[in-house]
C-alpha cells in the first residue's frame, strides 16, 4: 500500500500519532524499528544535522527534497515532511509539492511564515498576508501528483499577532482553503491547548518542544484533548548529539573506547543488525 493511504488510515483510525523527528535516514530506521508508525522529517534538525545550522530558513528546496528521499528510502513508514514556507512564493509551493508528491511520503506541512523563517520556538516571528498563504494552500492543492497525500498547514500567527482568536480564525480560513490538518505552533497556555481541537472540523497537531514556548502534557492526555498527532521533532538529534559529546569527552579522560559498548555506544552487533550487514553480504555473494 502507498504510503499516502497508509496515512490517510492513521487518520482514520482512533489513536493519537505520535511522530518523532528524523534529521538522517539511519533515525528514521532506528523509529521504524522501535515501533512507531510515522516518521517526521524535521526541517530544523535537517537543518542541524546535515549542515551544523541553525533553523532560520537557510535549506534549500533541492537539499531539503533530497534528503527528504533518502530518509523516505530508508523506511517503509509514512513521512510527515517540514517543507518549511515552500521556499518562496505560490509559484515556488507549485513546484516543490510537485517534487515532493512524486515521492510517495504520506504527508507534508508548509507555513506562514515571512522569510527569513525561524523554528517557531524562537523569537521576532511575521506572517505573510492572509490571502498570500490562501493562494499557496490553493497551489499545493493543484500541484500534488499524490491524490492520498496529506496536507498540513502550520500556522505562526499567534507568536506574530500574539493574538489567539485572531489565530484561530487565520487558522480556519486554512481549513476553508484546503488543509487536511491544522498546526498551531508556539501554544502558550493549557486553556489554549484544551480550547485548539475543539475548534476546527480537521485533525489537530502539536509540536512539543522541551523548554519550548508550549506546556508540555504526556501523550495520553494529549489524545484525551483531542489532538490527532504530536510531534517530538528534535529530541532524537538532541540525544543524538548528547551520545557524541559523552563520547568525546570520554575518550578525552580515558584514552580508549574500550568498555562503552552498551554504556555510551551501541555494540557493533546491534550497529550491523540495524544496519542489515548479512542481507548486503548475501547479495554480494549471490551476484559474485
Amino acid at each position: 500500500m502507498k504510503k499516502g493511504k497508509r496515512f490517510k488510515e492513521l487518520m482514520e483510525n482512533d489513536g493519537l500519532v505520535v511522530a518523532m523527528g528524523a534529521s538522517t535516514p539511519l533515525i528514521a530506521s532506528l523509529i521504524e524499528r522501535a515501533g512507531f508508525s510515522v516518521v517526521n522529517v524535521t526541517g530544523a534538525g535537517l537543518a542541524n544535522m546535515n549542515f551544523a545550522l541553525p533553523d532560520y530558513g537557510m535549506i534549500t528546496m533541492t537539499e531539503q527534497v533530497e534528503i527528504i528521499k533518502r530518509i523516505n528510502d530508508a523506511t517503509t513508514l509514512p513521512l510527515i515532511c517540514d517543507l518549511d514556507d515552500g521556499y518562496g512564493s505560490a509559484i515556488n509551493v507549485y513546484r516543490t509539492i510537485s517534487e515532493v508528491s512524486r515521492l510517495d511520503v504520506g504527508a507534508v506541512f508548509i507555513e506562514d511564515q515571512q522569510n527569513p523563517k525561524r523554528c517557531g520556538h524562537f523569537e521576532e516571528h511575521a506572517i505573510i498576508p492572509l490571502e498570500s498563504m490562501v493562494g499557496k494552500i490553493h497551489a499545493a492543492k493543484d500541484a500534488s501528483l499524490d491524490p492520498d497525500m496529506h496536507l498540513m498547514i502550520r500556522t505562526d500567527a499567534l507568536s506574530a499577532t500574539g493574538s489567539f482568536e485572531r489565530t484561530l480564525e487565520i487558522a480556519q480560513a486554512y481549513v476553508e482553503a484546503g488543509a487536511d490538518s491544522i498546526f498551531i505552533e508556539a501554544i502558550q497556555t493549557e486553556q489554549q491547548i484544551r480550547d485548539i481541537p475543539k475548534r476546527f472540523q480537521v485533525p489537530a497537531v502539536i509540536n512539543l518542544v522541551e523548554k519550548g514556548k508550549t506546556p508540555m502534557f504526556p501523550n495520553a492526555e494529549l489524545e484525551r484533548m483531542g489532538y490527532k498527532i504530536v510531534f517530538y521533532g528534535n529530541a532524537l538529534l538532541k540525544a543524538s548529539m548528547l551520545g557524541v559529546i559523552n563520547m568525546l569527552e570520554y575518550v578525552k579522560e580515558y584514552d580508549t573506547t574500550e568498555g562503552c559498548d552498551n554504556q555510551l555506544m551501541i555494540p557493533s552487533e546491534l550497529r550491523h543488525e540495524i544496519l542489515k550487514k548479512e542481507t548486503y553480504r548475501a547479495l554480494i555473494h549471490k551476484y559474485q
